[in-house]
């Protein structure tokens, strides 16, 4: 908190990831929100929580840079506490290739840190007014987690940062049975929200040197953003990169969620911003996800025309016939032939955009349904 009892956001400038302009850039941020210190005490457990959500090299945005991670673990060890650090990937590719491909297990070597997968060591089970869930036992013993999200828009929930990345502790296949129960974005974001609520990690450090934009969170483009951005309240953080990104936050369905809870601050006259200014931190407009505008159709008009309303993949020429959208589809929507491309059972399609989030070669787009485009387009009009 800042002097006047408002919640800090605080940016450091950082154009590339040489590991001294990293650490320079982490370090400042985290002093200005009150110094690791504030948050990390000796002899405690550290959970770094980064994204890896899949076996991508880190120059293509999707996942935390290393450096990032390297320069929280950095911190972390001069409080003296006792650091790993852990994710769930996608359940269907293997741990050991995200370990290598995304640089962490590299990193974790040099600095002489455990790397460890969320789901080993079993998970408990959650009950938050409607919503049921498991998060990993490991999340829930460190006496600390820090948070380390890579900045994208996505085209389930138009954007994820600080609140989705938490989505991460619910371990395995658990999370593909949440998309299952929990498909449609709104029921989705409230999901979402009491994984947050439930977490609540008590630092964030988001990656936003180099972040995605576009139909994210793994086939939109990378985008140099040149910062990253540190604050103890993640809802408050993704508040304010939604006004950088020229983004709606009651597009993004978690957001309006927590905010009803009273989780987070999201009046940005209750913000201390340090550091930047947050209409220029992004000097161009970056683009945003095809889908967006479908997250502001009211939820009453969805549920009305939905055999009408519908966004569900379709499949590129890039296809390389790997087959993982197949396995990592909740509905069991999709079959495949070898050698050919997906095909889909469009009335079991739940529209959860998890083959989209494993495609390796950017081959899967969600279409919207002709009525749907027209709404879009209509809205648009009116805006």
């Amino acid at each position: 908190m800042s002097s006047d009892g408002k919640t800090i956001v605080a940016f450091g400038k950082c154009t590339d990831y040489d590991p001294s302009a990293v650490e320079a850039a982490v370090r400042a941020a985290v002093d200005a929100v009150g110094g690791i210190g504030a948050f990390v005490q000796p002899g405690q457990s550290v959970l770094l929580k980064p994204n890896l959500l899949t076996d991508a090299d880190p120059d293509a945005a999707i996942t935390t840079h290393p450096e990032i991670v390297r320069a929280a673990i950095r911190l972390v060890q001069e409080a003296g506490g006792v650091c790993r650090v852990g994710d769930s990937p996608a359940s269907v590719i293997k741990h050991e290739r995200v370990w290598e491909r995304t640089g962490m297990r590299a990193l974790c070597e040099e600095e002489g840190v455990e790397l460890i997968t969320l789901e080993q060591g079993g998970a408990r089970e959650f009950r938050e007014e409607r919503q049921v869930f498991d998060i990993a036992r490991r999340v829930l013993d460190a006496d600390v987690v820090i948070n380390l999200p890579k900045v994208k828009t996505h085209v389930m929930t138009s954007f994820t940062c600080a609140v989705k990345n938490i989505y991460g502790c619910v371990p395995g296949m658990a999370k593909a049975g949440l998309h299952k129960q929990y498909f449609n974005a709104a029921d989705f974001g409230r999901v979402v929200a009491a994984i947050y609520g439930v977490v609540r990690p008590a630092l964030t450090i988001a990656d936003g040197v180099v972040g995605m934009t576009g139909n994210g969170p793994s086939s939109g483009q990378p985008t140099a953003m040149g910062f990253v951005a540190a604050s103890a309240d993640g809802v408050a953080l993704d508040r304010c990169l939604c006004r950088s990104l020229r983004l709606d936050p009651r597009a993004v369905p978690y957001l309006p969620v927590l905010r009803r809870r009273g989780v987070g601050e999201h009046d940005e006259r209750r913000i201390h911003v340090i550091g930047a200014d947050l209409d220029s931190l992004l000097n161009r407009p970056v683009a945003l996800p095809n889908t967006l505008r479908t997250r502001l159709i009211p939820s009453w008009l969805g549920r009305l025309f939905a055999p009408l309303l519908w966004c569900r993949p379709t499949f590129s020429d890039n296809c390389v016939y790997c087959g993982l959208c197949v396995r990592t589809c909740p509905a069991d929507a999709l079959t495949q032939e070898k050698g050919e491309k997906p095909v889909l059972a469009p009335k079991q399609c739940i529209e959860c955009c998890c083959c989209h989030e494993v495609c390796p070669a950017k081959a899967v787009d969600m279409q919207l349904s002709r009525m749907f485009q027209r709404l879009v387009d209509h809205d648009k009009c009116l805006r």
